[in-house]
C-alpha cells in the first residue's frame, strides 16, 4: 500500500472491492485527520495566544507549502506527460490527471484559508475589545485548518516521486519504441 499524492490512498492494481477498500481506507484517514485537527485546534489555542513567533512559523510554513504544491500542479498537468501514441492514449490518462489536480487543488485552498484565517486573527487583535470572542474563534478554526492542512502535505512528498518515477518509465517506454524494443 502507497500514499497517493494528493489525498487518497492506493494499493497496487486491484478490482472494484480493493477500490471500495482505497475509498474507505481514504475515507478513515481523513476522519482521523479531521478528528486530530479538532482536538489539536481546542486544546493548542491558549498556547497561540499573543504568541507571535508560532503565528510567523505558520504562515512562513504554508507559504513554503504553497509553493511547492503549486510547482507539483504543475509537474502533474504538464501535458508532455501524457503517454506517448494516439489520442486515446492520452484520453485514457485525463481522468487519473484530473482527480490528481484536484486534490492538490484542494490541499492548496486549504493553505489560503488557513492563511487567512491567521490573517483576519490579527487584524481582530488590535479590537479585541469589540470582539472578544471571534479572536478566540478565528485562532480556533485557522488551528483546525493548518493541522488539517499540515497532515495532507505529508502526502506531497509521495506525490512528487510518483510524479518523477512516471516521468522516468514514460522516458524509457518512449526510448523503447524509438529502438523496436518489447
Amino acid at each position: 500500500m502507497e500514499l497517493d499524492g494528493g489525498l487518497s490512498w492506493r494499493v497496487g492494481s486491484i478490482g472494484v472491492s480493493g477500490a471500495v477498500r482505497v475509498e474507505g481506507a481514504k475515507l478513515l484517514s481523513r476522519i482521523g485527520l479531521i478528528a486530530l485537527a479538532a482536538v489539536v485546534a481546542w486544546q493548542a489555542q491558549p498556547l497561540i495566544v499573543g504568541n507571535v513567533a508560532a503565528i510567523n512559523l505558520l504562515v512562513t510554513m504554508f507559504t513554503v507549502l504553497a509553493g511547492f504544491l503549486i510547482a507539483i500542479i504543475a509537474v502533474v498537468g504538464d501535458p508532455m506527460r501524457l503517454p506517448p501514441g494516439s489520442w486515446r492514449a492520452a484520453e485514457q490518462d485525463r481522468e487519473r490527471i484530473r482527480l490528481r489536480l484536484n486534490d492538490h487543488k484542494w490541499v492548496f485552498v486549504t493553505y489560503l484559508v488557513t492563511l487567512l484565517l491567521i490573517f483576519a486573527a490579527l487584524l481582530l487583535e488590535g479590537a479585541s475589545d469589540q470582539w472578544p470572542r471571534m479572536g478566540a474563534a478565528l485562532e480556533h478554526l485557522f488551528l483546525f485548518f493548518g493541522t488539517y492542512a499540515f497532515g495532507v502535505s505529508f502526502s506531497l512528498p509521495w506525490a512528487l516521486t510518483r510524479v518523477q518515477q512516471e516521468r522516468v518509465d514514460a522516458e524509457i517506454e518512449r526510448r523503447r519504441d524509438a529502438e523496436n524494443v518489447e
